[in-house]
């Protein structure tokens, strides 16, 4: 009986250690939704400013974050930036003709290490399990994109556009670079479209002036 016993509690220890050592290696984000608010133009304060965003790089297949966006100037005066967060920011110069402002997404924190691993993004060598910690095109990933291959109803130029993001998605990976103090690392939602960190590199802080509160809508 007392060996059965000690065979039970060791098959706990390693079980429970294995899920535990699975845990630790993936970093979540319960707080942040793919979701957009809608704000009014009565619900604007006097900190709030409206943004003509013309670009499609936060598109997750609803055209999101398109036209008239709002942006929260104060936010940042009381809160801190934390993964999840679209910051609207000036642009640093490159050799592309980004335009003054955009917004992006915030991947990555000051001090952390960030990499690329065919589409999937790591922090600190712990997987990002985030609806942004992965490749998308228009609100797909790579396995949603796979699964749609398998379809036989699928358009022929349909199915080469398809391709052509699997590919993409398969070779995107980075080597892992340490964001320095008060810089962030952004990649925006549609990974094909954007223009961000994996371009410009980590952001200074100093250049993010403000929040996406949400975008211009009816009541």
């Amino acid at each position: 009986m007392m060996r059965v016993v000690i065979v039970l509690f060791v098959f706990v220890l390693i079980f429970t250690g294995c899920s535990s050592d699975k845990t630790s290696k993936i970093i979540t984000d319960s707080i942040t939704k793919p979701t957009i608010n809608t704000v009014t133009n009565h619900e604007l304060d006097s900190g709030q400013i409206i943004y003509n965003h013309n670009y499609d790089n936060m598109d997750r297949g609803n055209h999101d974050l398109e036209g008239q966006v709002v942006i929260d100037l104060k936010y940042y005066n009381d809160h801190s930036i934390s993964r999840g967060d679209i910051v609207y920011f000036r642009n640093p110069e490159t050799k592309k003709n980004l335009g003054e402002y955009s917004i992006s997404r915030v991947i990555g924190l000051p001090g952390e290490k960030v990499k690329i691993e065919k589409g999937q993004i790591y922090i600190n060598d712990k997987l990002l399990d985030a609806f942004y910690g992965r490749a998308h095109r228009l609100g797909d990933d790579l396995e949603s994109l796979k699964k749609a291959l398998e379809r036989d109803n699928i358009e022929t130029h349909i199915r080469k556009n398809i391709e052509n993001n699997v590919e993409y998605f398969q070779q995107m990976s980075m080597e892992e670079i340490e964001i320095p103090e008060d810089h962030v690392y952004l990649v925006g939602d549609d990974w094909s479209r954007s223009n961000d960190s994996r371009l410009f590199g980590p952001l200074p802080t100093d250049k993010i002036e403000g929040k996406v509160a949400g975008v211009v809508g009816s009541p």
